[in-house]
C-alpha cells in the first residue's frame, strides 16, 4: 500500500508534526511508501528537507497542484499562486530527488484549448514524473457556480474531454506515469458536468479514442 495524503493541503504544518503523521502510517504492515499532496507555495526548506530525508528512506510522491501555468486563470480561480511558483517548487523538489505529480484542470473559465494544450507541453518539458488530469467540476454553493449560473463560462463535453486528454497524452514523455485522467465528485453536491458521474465512460471513451487514432502516450513528444 502507499498511504495517501491526498485532501486538502497535507504540508501544512509544522515539520515535525508532520513528520509524525507520515510515520504513524509508514509503519503500518503492507505500507510501502507516501504520495504527499500539497500547493507550490505551502513547501518551506524545512518541509522540503524533510521529505527530502523521506524521500530517502522510503517510496515517495509529491503531488503539486498546478492547475494552469497561466496567470490570468490562476487569478480568476483564486489560486493564490502561479506557474512560477509551481516552477520554483518543482526545482526545489527535484533537487532532493523527490518524484513529483502536477495536477492540472481541464475546462477552466476563460481558458481555450491552446491554452490548456499550452500548459501541458510545459509541463511535458519540465522534470515531472508523474500527472493528474481532472476535468472541472462545478460545485453547489461555491463562487465557480455563481460564475456558471451567470452564464460565463461552459463546461467541456465529455467528447471534448475525452479529444483533449488523448491530445494530452500524446505530447507527453513516454516515462511520465498517467495517475488519473478523470475524476468524479459527490452527486449530491455537483452541478456538472453531470456526465462526469460516468467514470467508466469517460475512461472507455479514452481508449476508444486512443485506438481510433491509432496512437500513444509520447507519440507526438518533441522533448
Amino acid at each position: 500500500y502507499i498511504g495517501y495524503f491526498q485532501a486538502f493541503t497535507n504540508t501544512y504544518a509544522p515539520a515535525r508534526y508532520l513528520r509524525q503523521l507520515y510515520d504513524s502510517i509508514l509503519k503500518e504492515n503492507g505500507v510501502v511508501g507516501i504520495s504527499v499532496a500539497t500547493r507550490p507555495d505551502c513547501l518551506p526548506d524545512d518541509i522540503l528537507d524533510m521529505l527530502g530525508e523521506i524521500n530517502r528512506e522510503t517510496y515517495l510522491w509529491v503531488e503539486l497542484g498546478l492547475q494552469t501555468l497561466h496567470q490570468s486563470t490562476a487569478r480568476l480561480m483564486n489560486l493564490g499562486y502561479d506557474g512560477s511558483d509551481f516552477v520554483q517548487a518543482l526545482k526545489a523538489l527535484r533537487q532532493r530527488g523527490i518524484r513529483v505529480c502536477p495536477h492540472i484542470i481541464l475546462g477552466l473559465p476563460g481558458e481555450t484549448y491552446d491554452m490548456m494544450m499550452e500548459t501541458a507541453r510545459a509541463l511535458s518539458l519540465l522534470d515531472i514524473q508523474g500527472i493528474k488530469m481532472h476535468l472541472l467540476h462545478v460545485m453547489r454553493e461555491t463562487n465557480l457556480a455563481l460564475m456558471y449560473e451567470r452564464g460565463e463560462f461552459e463546461l467541456l463535453t465529455q467528447d471534448e474531454y475525452v479529444s483533449l486528454v488523448v491530445d494530452i497524452l500524446e505530447i507527453l514523455p513516454p516515462p511520465v506515469v498517467i495517475h488519473r485522467v478523470t475524476g468524479d465528485s459527490p452527486r449530491e453536491a455537483l452541478i456538472g458536468p453531470e456526465w462526469s458521474l460516468r467514470k467508466w465512460e469517460v475512461l472507455n471513451g479514452i481508449d476508444k479514442e486512443l485506438l481510433r487514432r491509432d496512437t500513444w502516450q509520447g507519440k507526438l513528444f518533441n522533448g
